[in-house]
């Protein structure tokens, strides 16, 4: 029975710590008339693994979630020109983006620097991120 009871353990937890732990990227179906799409995320990386922060386009919050290892964030932005940063690390870390509606952007961020990534590795990197979830 004692050796069941275990069994049983194990198996309950497997199952528990997969749904959370397996979320991955789940693209955006529909992009609001009038809106951008950008994705702001931040591939896996030992390197300042334990650094979150707040991201904002220009003067407005993101999202109220945190940047996180592994994570992304989703932003539908008016047509024009956005300043995307970060407060990481006492230092400012900063891109520009000028963004249409209807189209998709991609900015990486990760402890030290954002960027514009190419599409093919935003693409690929993006899919080893889970939606970054307010706490």
């Amino acid at each position: 029975m004692k050796h069941f009871v275990k069994i049983l353990f194990l198996f309950v937890f497997v199952c528990a710590s997969t749904s959370v732990f397996s979320q991955k990227f789940e693209p955006v179906k529909e992009i609001p008339e009038g809106k951008a799409l950008v994705y702001i995320y931040r591939p896996g990386s030992m390197v300042g693994a334990a650094v979150h922060y707040t991201v904002h386009a220009n003067e407005e919050v993101v999202s109220d979630a945190h940047l996180k290892n592994k994570s992304y964030l989703v932003y539908f932005a008016d047509p024009g020109r956005y300043t995307f940063w970060a407060q990481v690390t006492n230092t400012r870390r900063e891109v520009d983006l000028d963004v249409e509606a209807g189209k998709t952007y991609y900015i990486k961020g990760d402890c030290c620097e954002f960027m514009i990534p190419d599409l093919k590795d935003a693409e690929k990197d993006i899919q080893k991120c889970k939606l970054s979830i307010p706490k």
